[in-house]
């Protein structure tokens, strides 16, 4: 009874566009939109079948990986870059071991806050191309 109920007062709150419900380990709901109207109708709410509820965004379903190559960055941190840099949330530098020392390559991974990154992103006065970012395990020794 419960799923069916919860689909139609979905559909009776968001519209009749096909709306995609997934049930996540605890009692929440992720559900995907879409559109911004949807959005605010949702955020609009604060009870849900007269149960209090409390909506907000999920951040990894919509984010993506990619990797950009500069020497010149290779002095700034982390931080800075997924601050300064548009539409990044966090920025991962590779690092290679030798021996017993760890040596920074020019290999940045980016997160972006879309599922859709940009070709080429601009690092102050340098344009960068975005590749795609294949990550392999870590291994432990």
């Amino acid at each position: 009874m419960w799923p069916f109920k919860i689909h139609r007062e979905l559909k009776s709150i968001l519209g009749d566009e096909t709306i995609e419900v997934t049930k996540l380990g605890s009692s929440d709901l992720m559900v995907e939109l879409k559109s911004n109207d949807q959005a605010k109708k949702l955020r609009a709410i604060a009870t849900f079948l007269d149960i209090p509820v409390t909506i907000s965004s999920h951040k990894s379903p919509i984010s993506s990986k990619r990797i950009i190559r500069s020497h010149d960055l290779r002095r700034c941190s982390e931080e800075k870059m997924a601050e300064e840099l548009r539409g990044v949330t966090h920025a991962r530098r590779i690092k290679v071991r030798s021996g017993e020392d760890k040596n920074q390559t020019d290999i940045i991974v980016l997160t972006f806050d879309s599922p859709k990154p940009p070709s080429r992103i601009r690092a102050g006065y340098l344009t960068l191309d975005v590749r795609r970012c294949v990550l392999l395990p870590m291994r432990r020794y």
